[in-house]
């Protein structure tokens, strides 16, 4: 299963590093990568991927803000050179991992694990939502 993935950082630097480690993940597709937070608030949006990759601190609007003005049930790792962020990130019920700069492979290798077995939970359950809901009602005995 790959996870279309959306990258928001303003540091060309860290987004290009994160960019590199989604593209060579096996599970994740990068879809787009923004320095813009109000560009990737708006691609992610439209494009709804499966799993955002948001910087906490930027510019013009953080990360926090970013996740308040999200109209797709996208999951989300956040990551900032600051760990004070960490219990105000897991308040957002799409955070599945908080993560600090520069990113470690292997932190980055198990944030990404959880959130492809959420994803299948989810997808899980909405295949069987959908089962039931398309099942024809059963005719009561007379």
């Amino acid at each position: 299963m790959k996870l279309t993935t959306i990258i928001i950082d303003d540091s060309n630097i860290q987004r290009l590093a994160t960019a590199n480690l989604v593209s060579k993940h096996h599970n994740l597709e990068l879809i787009g990568a923004y320095q813009d937070p109000i560009a990737g608030l708006n691609a992610v949006n439209i494009l709804a991927p499966d799993l955002l990759i948001l910087d906490v601190e930027m510019p013009g609007l953080n990360g926090f803000e970013v996740l308040e003005r999200l109209n797709c049930n996208c999951q989300v790792i956040l990551y900032s050179t600051r760990q004070e962020f960490v219990l105000s990130a897991f308040q957002y019920q799409p955070v599945k991992a908080y993560l600090t700069k520069p990113l470690q492979i292997s932190r980055f290798e198990q944030a990404v694990e959880k959130t492809v077995k959420n994803q299948s939970l989810r997808r899980g359950v909405q295949r069987n939502i959908e089962t039931f809901v398309s099942m024809e009602p059963i005719a009561r005995a007379s």
